[in-house]
């Protein structure tokens, strides 16, 4: 291990921790650079902006909800997943999927409301029900994500104000809806009148592509898709189609709770720039490509681990074996100069932590030590759980 250590330090083209230089880091769901295809895509969207505007008019003031440019750049850019562009009245620009959290957790569910949730669900959103005094209450899951079952039983018990779910490549568990389970989900939620959030940050990846919640039910869709797990984590732009232009006016404008979920003016700019030129799709071509190529050098050596290998997928979710701690497992490959994560940050309030680690693909470029890092974890599960090699 001391050697794939030394390696990894003196590749130049690999991304380290920042933290400590000696870590491989395989726990953020970085998309995996792409230089040959975004250097030049970004550097021609750039030059065309600072071509179009002077700096000040760039910078002297905020874009709130975006630039009528921009929000119809993101109509187009969300269009792609709903099925058809939305009015541009009811897109808003923000600064990525956290910062629109930010608005519309506080403001859908209110304090002291229910907020459904898978009963393994984004972090962030744990967190903000602390700020905002919510509630979120777990839904139980399957192979296909939230269980219709499990929801209606949620709504006549606790009659929650909303939902919040990734339909497709949920986070951690890397599963999809079915198209049928997706229609099953907007029928509970129409007849108990739940607002869908929606995040579709990691649909953009997967070779095979349903509609969103919010296509199939956009009276009550509240749609999220942010750029940074399929162009660049640093882009920092995602867009909200709201129900209507109403709501948008109402939960996105510059007095309410705080103000820094407006993009950055450059960054929403270059977005923008590149959505109308197809720089993005170019962009996310290759990095879905990439993914294509780093899952044939992985999936070999997980092959015997109970494992979710999922198409487009930028991590693996890897259920440990009965007795085997994640904390451990955690402990013991970090020791080893790799930094994964595990499955407890993911569980709301009175739920069961899973005993599983997330190991992600994207941020190391090498193959090489992309192979080796994952082969190193997988044999520390082996000998943790005193599993043949």
């Amino acid at each position: 291990m001391p050697n794939m250590q030394r390696r990894h330090c003196q590749t130049s083209n690999n991304l380290q921790s920042e933290h400590d230089p000696l870590v491989i880091e395989m726990s953020r769901t970085h998309p995996p650079v792409v230089p040959a295809v975004f250097d030049p895509e970004y550097r021609a969207a750039l030059d065309a902006v600072m071509a179009r505007f002077t700096p000040s008019e760039m910078v002297g003031a905020h874009r709130w909800k975006g630039t009528d440019a921009d929000r119809a750049a993101g109509a187009f850019f969300a269009g792609r997943r709903l099925g058809a562009i939305p009015e541009v009245g009811r897109v808003v620009l923000t600064n990525g999927t956290q910062s629109a959290f930010n608005m519309l957790m506080g403001g859908l569910v209110g304090r002291g409301e229910v907020l459904a949730v898978e009963d393994l669900t984004y972090p962030s959103v744990l967190v903000l029900s602390k700020r905002f005094g919510f509630v979120p209450h777990g839904v139980a899951m399957d192979g296909e994500g939230m269980l219709p079952d499990a929801l209606e039983s949620l709504c006549r018990r606790k009659r929650p104000k909303a939902m919040y779910a990734m339909s497709t490549l949920q986070n951690p568990t890397t599963v999809t809806m079915s198209l049928d389970r997706r229609a099953a989900i907007v029928a509970v939620a129409r007849k108990y009148d739940l607002q869908i959030i929606e995040d579709d940050i990691y649909s953009l990846l997967p070779e095979a592509q349903l509609p969103p919640l919010s296509a199939l039910a956009p009276e009550r869709g509240w749609y999220m898709l942010g750029t940074a797990k399929s162009v660049a984590s640093g882009l920092k732009v995602a867009y909200v189609v709201t129900p209507s232009e109403t709501f948008s006016d109402t939960y996105f404008w510059p007095g309410v709770r705080s103000t820094f979920w407006m993009a950055a003016p450059i960054n929403a700019a270059v977005s923008t720039q590149l959505i109308e030129n197809g720089g993005t799709w170019r962009i996310i071509d290759a990095v879905r490509d990439e993914m294509r190529r780093r899952y044939t050098v992985v999936r070999p050596l997980v092959s015997h681990l109970d494992t979710s290998v999922a198409d487009g997928a930028l991590h693996l979710w890897v259920r440990l074996p009965t007795g085997l701690s994640a904390e451990r497992m955690i402990g013991r490959v970090r020791s080893l100069g790799i930094a994964i994560s595990g499955g407890a940050p993911y569980a709301p309030p009175d739920e069961i932590q899973p005993e599983a680690i997330r190991i992600c693909l994207g941020y190391v470029r090498s193959h090489d030590v992309l192979a080796e890092a994952v082969r190193t974890v997988a044999a520390s599960i082996q000998t943790e759980a005193k599993i043949p090699l």
